[in-house]
């Protein structure tokens, strides 16, 4: 937060920085198909501009330049889809000293993986389960034995911590809300406590992917989420197991209807100033799809292939100034309404930080 506070001031100041935190797909193929994401109508991923391994070798040394912070490594599709290339990227990360984060559905671990990723120290990896039984997580997530596969992997990165003395990584689940698991939170924080992980991280499911059902909550659903919320958040301090489902207290967020609406009305009536921009993450993020589009999250749309380009050459280029632009003068993209409420939540906190900072001189 720190360090995202001090190049954004900079930025307001004329000062141009680089990014802190990357996120990139290493390809948008994945091994399975899930019920909620956008892969869920297509046949096959486009891999005919699916960045080369050396090319994704050398973003990571360009960024370790640019001082760059922070990786997560998601997709997309599933990363583990290019194991060798994936383990590659990682280790570079961990040589130049970046904190880095790994999103998986966690199926295509071997022993091997699991026991280099403790030792070099790797960062944090989130595991995406959706349900604390196979009935569920393998329904959403379309995979025969995905639940079981993905919850020995995690177990099995407890005992190898244990076993050579290794905080790290840290593991958590990510978990896509949705009807068929907004009422089991609690047992999604039982299911972290047994299995070993540390968080249960939670997301909306992003409706304008959905082709075969609705899987977003009605409006009986929404009304009964808060009390599940207060028994999992009471749970997770008993078995002190970290979680962001406060944020679903305000559930008025979980409409992606109302984004853009309820994002404008907080920065509603203020000059053109950065620091009030609908979002903030154009100054410090930029996500890299499996295709090599670059832009300015990982829900973007509009973006500038990075093939031929190196990284300084996009984040302060053409494409990304017009999106800082749009931000600073409030017109927000369209691709927006995908944006889920833990980036919303971010915002707020950074903006807040942002004018403390400024107050305090």
């Amino acid at each position: 937060m720190d360090e995202k506070v001090r190049r954004i001031l900079k930025w307001r100041q004329g000062v141009k920085m680089g990014p802190v935190r990357i996120e990139l797909h290493p390809t948008d193929v994945c091994n399975l198909k899930c019920r909620f994401c956008w892969q869920a109508t297509v046949d096959v991923a486009d891999r005919s501009k699916e960045l080369s391994e050396q090319k994704l070798l050398s973003i990571v040394g360009e960024a370790a330049s640019m001082d760059v912070r922070e990786w997560i490594i998601s997709g997309g599709g599933e990363p583990f889809v290019r194991r060798d290339t994936t383990m590659r990227i990682l280790k570079r990360i961990k040589q130049h000293g970046m904190w880095g984060q790994l999103t998986t559905n966690g199926t295509l671990f071997d022993k091997e993986d699991i026991e280099t990723l403790v030792k070099i120290g790797w960062d944090q990896i989130q595991f995406s389960i959706d349900g604390p039984t196979a009935d569920i997580h393998n329904y959403l997530r379309r995979g025969k034995d995905a639940f079981e596969k993905a919850t020995e992997n995690v177990r099995l990165f407890s005992e190898l911590k244990k076993k050579f003395n290794m905080a790290k990584p840290y593991i958590g689940f990510n978990m896509v809300l949705n009807k068929m698991n907004y009422d089991k939170i609690d047992q999604m924080i039982q299911l972290a406590h047994k299995t070993g992980s540390q968080l249960v991280y939670i997301e909306p499911v992003y409706c304008g992917y959905l082709s075969e059902e609705q899987l977003s909550l009605d409006g009986n659903e929404t009304n009964e989420l808060e009390g599940h919320i207060k028994n999992a958040i009471r749970l997770a301090r008993q078995l002190k197991i970290s979680t962001n489902a406060d944020h679903f207290f305000q559930s008025y967020l979980i409409d992606k209807s109302h984004f853009e609406k309820i994002v404008l009305n907080e920065v509603s009536g203020t000059k053109n100033d950065i620091i009030m921009a609908p979002c903030l993450q154009p100054w410090y993020l930029m996500g890299i799809k499996g295709s090599g589009l670059a832009g300015c999250c990982s829900t973007f749309e509009t973006g500038e292939y990075i093939h031929d380009k190196t990284l300084k050459e996009v984040w302060l280029g053409p494409v990304f100034e017009k999106i800082r632009k749009q931000m600073v003068e409030k017109t927000i993209p369209d691709y927006c309404s995908k944006c889920s409420v833990v980036v919303v939540m971010d915002n707020r906190k950074l903006r807040d930080r942002l004018k403390e900072t400024i107050k305090a001189g």
